[in-house]
């Protein structure tokens, strides 16, 4: 029948392995697919009820439905992702344990005092050993002179200068754009009231020069 999934008559036929008899089926039950065929749906009809072969029922026609609806490949997919999300979830647990150890593992320095830190802590100095070494204006750190001076700024205040003076020149040509723009402005408008202004004193010099003459009377 194409409408059938499976029943438990076919289901404990597959059960037999050929050397006994088949178990004995108490019910008569068929699932079967849903007109619509969406989905995991299907009818599930019981002539004689026994829970236990209800939900043996169910479950392989769940199965079949999920492998019939998905091909080898699609389903090979499928196994691998999860596998791989799995695999990553346990990773990363245990990579966060690792590192976690390792961070608060006590090392030696190579600069300042030789007194060992953590990992944590050596971070720390180093970003700061990093941020208050003197430098030059290429960036590069300068030595002390033979009497432990060295007057190059350190290279947070080389950053910070260079930050504010990029803000300061963006502000300044802000500015200066603007009032650039401003002045533009009230030359075009000085220049456009001229101009009207010229063109009224035309218009009145021509209109008076054409006006027809008054008839003399005799």
């Amino acid at each position: 029948m194409p409408n059938e999934i499976t029943s438990t008559s076919e289901m404990a036929e597959a059960e037999w392995d050929a050397h006994e008899e088949p178990r004995d089926v108490d019910t008569d039950m068929v699932a079967t697919k849903e007109a619509e065929g969406r989905g995991i749906e299907f009818h599930v009809s019981m002539r004689d009820y026994t829970q236990r072969d209800m939900e043996a029922l169910i479950i392989e026609a769940a199965a079949r439905q999920i492998l019939g609806s998905r091909s080898d490949t699609a389903l090979a997919k499928a196994i691998e992702a999860k596998c791989i999300e799995l695999v990553d979830q346990k990773a990363t647990a245990a990579l966060a344990a690792v590192a976690a150890e390792i961070i608060e593992q006590p090392l030696i320095p190579s600069f300042g005092s030789k007194d060992p830190v953590t990992m944590r802590e050596f971070i720390g100095l180093t970003g700061r050993d990093y941020l208050t070494t003197r430098v030059d204006n290429s960036d590069k750190p300068t030595p002390n002179d033979s009497w432990g001076r060295n007057n190059n700024p350190t290279r947070i205040e080389r950053l910070v200068s260079k930050y504010m003076d990029q803000a300061f020149k963006k502000e300044i040509e802000k500015a200066t754009n603007a009032a650039i723009n401003e002045v533009r402005a009230a030359v075009k408008a000085h220049h456009d009231a001229f101009l009207e202004a010229e063109k009224a004193r035309f218009r009145e010099a021509m209109a008076s020069t054409v006006a027809p003459a008054k008839a003399v009377k005799s």
